[in-house]
């Protein structure tokens, strides 16, 4: 078979159909022809076909793919060259099996191409450096073209290597002799024409992550001021640099407030609004790699940044809500999620790859004082529950020894050494107190270490103990950045969706987007958790989703509204809404979550008999969408399935969907994001036998 032909075989083949298409070419014919068609304008056609074939039936395919793979030595095309790269880069099978062989071609002869076709040369380095990030190859291959190209290199070539060095920099941050090579080439751009803008963005942004990465305020004060000066050159040397605007005013807004200086901070905040919403605006039209593109929850991010920040402004004297290190926590929150890279789209799971890779920043009493910040709201929140499960007394201890620990744990961190004045301090928690730490609060003990956990825990009872534990873990699950393979797709497909109605813009977008992320983060967390680690009741036989046993109680829907509440009272958001239970539904229990004028309601519901969509459906969503006729037309509803659940329960992306009603006579579309919680459900364990 001669190359046309195979080639057209492949071209009109339907995706579904392509590995049975190959088999009946035969491997051998392949093969012979894989390498011509990879230096070809259908190379991304045979690149598909052998993603497909290799990831159905390994046997074999491997000669066919190195051809191809080597073939592409001969691509002249770019456009021809990334849409190979991204169908194999997006098979888990092929870069396990020859992501290094990918990576050496991809490298093999560059220097002479880019001269030659410095474009070209360029989509080939990212490819390497994509396998790189992802951990597939070493980075030492990629290094010597990153931070040395050659001295006379055409301006196509070097003006994009200042983002690829920013990945690598993301990627390698921690290492220090990867890092100081990394950041000289970025100093030497910045005397290239058409790369020194860009390099001052990724060396203004390496101030910053050296910020979000102190340990001791002054430092990170001094880091934040210099990243500052560098964004708002960028911005002033470049029209449309909106992310460069955007970090810039939110540096700003850190420096007031910690000034506490409520005009600067107020000035900052309404800049980092109108500089979020021209980059939206701009990034809507412009082209950026897949893999290097910002993803919606980082957008999510960025507005949680801005609402923490107008809230700050107004309470700057409430010094026990907020404190700095919290508010650089949220702009670590949304550095990480902008600069996250997906360098290999396919791979969720595969052992040894990187699906997702975030910046290497790592800060403990950053992390620490934030939590306690959010743990001080929590136990707050969670005493103001009609049945709270701490007594006042415990939650007034709790409060004050979460300020002591907070207060000496920055002191510590302000000191090299601790004094031997500090006396008690010193001291390790007893064998006794580590054993009990360990067994009943192991995520508040890796959170804050053995010694201020300790200071926590000490004369608290063991059933009061497993609740500050159960928020603890859900204020770590509320508060996690790393994107997930199943929520992230399920919230970017849900944010789509809701992008169709005209409704759904501007500070609606921005808040109904944030209560569905952690609407989304509630639902997997109660999808996993025991009743050990959940926290919310110290009995088992409370835990709404178990099994059910003939003749026993079923739980009832406030029982998940009381849970809901406190994790949307306790988490990210806690700080930012009024979350209130109302009875406004003929006794229902439901949940309004305020953004100042903006009302989102979700109404609770339990099923006994048919948890199936278009009966749940059918059956609440009318009563849901009711509640939009006088607030803008969106809410949710969740629903606690009490059906059997013999063969196992539902994946949490097939338990949320978003369902449209538009009322007889009205002319516009409510829209609901229906959740469903399964209840009566059996363990693993129970399923094995």
């Amino acid at each position: 078979m001669d190359m046309t032909r195979l080639a057209e075989h492949l071209a009109d083949t339907a995706t579904a159909r392509t590995t049975a298409t190959l088999a009946q070419l035969g491997v051998e014919a392949v093969a012979e022809e894989a390498a011509d068609i990879a230096a070809g304008p259908l190379a991304p056609v045979l690149a598909h076909a052998l993603a497909q074939v290799v990831g159905a039936e390994t046997a074999g395919w491997e000669t066919a793919t190195a051809s191809f793979i080597d073939g592409l030595t001969g691509q002249q095309s770019l456009l021809a060259l990334a849409g190979s790269l991204d169908e194999l880069l997006a098979s888990p099978s092929t870069v396990d099996a020859q992501g290094v062989q990918l990576h050496n071609v991809l490298l093999r002869d560059l220097a002479p191409l880019i001269h030659s076709n410095p474009l070209l040369a360029a989509g080939r380095l990212e490819g390497a450096v994509r396998l790189a990030v992802a951990g597939a190859v070493t980075p030492f291959g990629i290094l010597g073209h990153l931070t040395a190209p050659p001295s006379d290199a055409p301006e196509e070539f070097t003006e994009r290597l200042p983002r690829l060095l920013g990945a690598a920099m993301d990627r390698w941050a921690n290492e220090a002799t990867i890092a100081t090579s990394l950041h000289s080439a970025l100093d030497q751009l910045r005397h290239d024409e058409a790369a020194a803008v860009d390099a001052a963005f990724e060396l203004a942004c390496y101030e910053l992550r050296s910020a979000l990465a102190a340990e001791t305020l002054p430092a990170a004060m001094e880091a934040l001021t210099t990243a500052r000066s560098g964004f708002a050159t960028v911005d002033a040397a470049e029209e449309a640099r909106h992310d460069a605007r955007a970090y810039a005013a939110a540096c700003d807004a850190i420096l007031a407030f910690a000034a506490h200086d409520q005009n600067r901070l107020t000035d900052a905040v309404d800049r980092l609004t109108a500089a979020l919403d021209q980059r939206e605006a701009w990034l809507s039209g412009m082209h950026a790699p897949s893999w290097l593109r910002p993803r919606r929850a980082a957008e999510l991010a960025w507005q949680r940044l801005v609402l923490l920040l107008n809230a700050a402004a107004e309470r700057l004297s409430e010094t026990v809500w907020m404190d700095v290190w919290e508010a650089l926590a949220t702009v670590l929150d949304a550095y990480a999620q902008a600069r996250t890279v997906r360098p290999l789209p396919g791979v969720e799971a595969t052992p040894g790859l990187a699906a997702v890779v975030e910046p290497a920043i790592e800060n403990a009493i950053m992390r620490q004082q934030s939590l306690l910040a959010a743990l001080r709201r929590s136990v707050t929140e969670v005493s103001k529950l009609d049945a709270p499960p701490l007594d006042v007394y415990t939650g007034e201890l709790l409060l004050a020894r979460i300020e002591a620990v907070a207060a000496r744990q920055r002191e510590d961190h302000s000191h090299s050494s601790r004094s031997a004045t500090d006396g008690d301090d010193d001291e390790e928690p007893h064998a006794a107190d580590t054993a009990r730490l360990h067994r009943l609060a192991p995520a508040l003990v890796h959170a804050l270490g053995e010694q201020q956990a300790a200071d926590l825990a000490a004369d608290i009872s063991d059933d009061n103990l497993q609740v500050l534990e159960g928020v603890v873990h859900s204020s770590e699950l509320a508060r996690s950045r790393t994107a997930h393979p199943v929520l992230d797709r399920l919230l970017e497909d849900l944010l789509r969706q809701l992008a169709e109605s005209p409704h759904f813009v501007g500070e609606v977008r921005d808040t109904f987007g944030l209560l569905l992320e952690q609407t989304l983060r509630f639902l997997h967390s109660r999808a996993d958790l025991t009743t050990k680690t959940w926290g919310l009741h110290k009995e088992k036989d409370k835990d709404y989703r178990r099994q059910l046993k003939k003749g026993e109680r079923r739980p009832v829907e406030a029982d998940l509204q009381q849970d809901y509440h406190q994790w949307l009272a306790t988490g990210q958001l806690g700080g930012l809404v009024s979350v209130e239970a109302s009875d406004i539904a003929t006794g229902r229990a439901d949940v309004i979550v305020t953004f100042g004028t903006l009302r989102y309601l979700t109404e609770i519901k339990r099923e006994l008999a048919n948890s199936a969509p278009t009966n749940l459906e059918g059956k609440y969503v009318r009563q849901a969408a009711e509640y939009g006729n006088t607030n803008v037309p969106f809410g949710q509803l969740l629903v606690l399935d009490l059906t059997p659940h013999p063969d196992g329960a539902p994946r949490v992306d097939e338990s949320v969907w978003a369902a449209r009603h538009r009322p007889p006579g009205a002319t516009t579309d409510r829209t609901v994001i229906v959740g469903v919680v399964a209840g009566n459900r059996p363990t693993p364990h129970d399923l094995s036998t």
